[in-house]
């Protein structure tokens, strides 16, 4: 019953950049076992769900969790975090794969007042248009989403969020989501996927004491709990580190 939107426009760039029949099928395949491990997003809340992607998916792991993207949104999904490595160059790099292969706008237009740019799958079809509140020139930044001009309340196509690991980017992003959720103090009501780029790195509780917790897992247990209904996927190319 779900009708495949963002993917179909992800096969066609896929396709357009020369992967063949088989790579694609096997792409599809693995995301679709991934998305059914999901909880449904149209199941009433409140639900956290969790996992990990490991293996041999390093050639192709911002492929896959772009895939994974694009089906959950197909899905219906409606705010999607994706936590891209500890340091600036891999956050933006993502970001830029992001809009080719979900959003389809360049991201960077957001800043200027030029007229906006379709970019990959935004050329084969406009129709409907994900809500970006990062760019691919910084990082997460308060006056920059706000600057969006779309409540969440209000999302009617997905919304992405591209952030780096660091502990000031994630307590930012923590402040302003506690700063626009429609009833202060309640929980967002949307349905949320966060991806955990390199989820070997940085994101584990390496404490060791009773009840004490690093701070940067802390900070992602946190914005799963800024959610009433919130899925949590990890992906990591060495499963032994974790």
């Amino acid at each position: 019953s779900i009708t495949p939107y963002y993917w179909d426009r992800y096969v066609k760039l896929l396709t357009e950049g020369g992967w063949s029949g088989q790579v694609l099928a096997m792409l599809g395949e693995v995301t679709e076992r991934v998305l059914g491990l999901l909880e449904n997003p149209l199941k009433p809340g409140p639900w956290d769900r969790r996992g990990m992607v490991v293996g041999h998916v390093q050639s192709g792991k911002t492929a896959n969790y772009t895939g994974l993207i694009c089906k959950a949104a197909d899905a219906g999904y409606r705010l999607i975090v994706v936590i891209a490595g500890v340091h600036n160059r891999l956050r933006n790099q993502t970001q830029i794969r992001l809009d080719e292969g979900f959003v389809g706008r360049d991201s960077a237009r957001l800043l200027t007042k030029r007229q906006e740019q379709f970019v990959g799958v935004g050329r084969f079809d406009k129709t409907r248009r994900p809500v970006t509140f990062t760019n691919s020139v910084r990082d997460f930044n308060k006056a920059t989403a706000t600057g969006v001009g779309v409540p969440l309340q209000n999302l009617t196509e997905p919304a992405l969020f591209v952030i780096k690991k660091n502990s000031r980017t994630l307590s930012n992003l923590l402040e302003w989501l506690k700063d626009n959720t429609p009833v202060a103090g309640s929980k967002i009501d949307i349905p949320m996927l966060l991806i955990d780029d390199e989820a070997d790195n940085a994101s584990i509780n390496t404490k060791h004491g009773l009840g004490e917790v690093t701070r940067i897992n802390r900070q992602i247990r946190d914005l799963l709990r800024r959610f009433d209904r919130s899925c949590y996927v990890g992906y990591t190319a060495t499963p032994f580190a974790n």
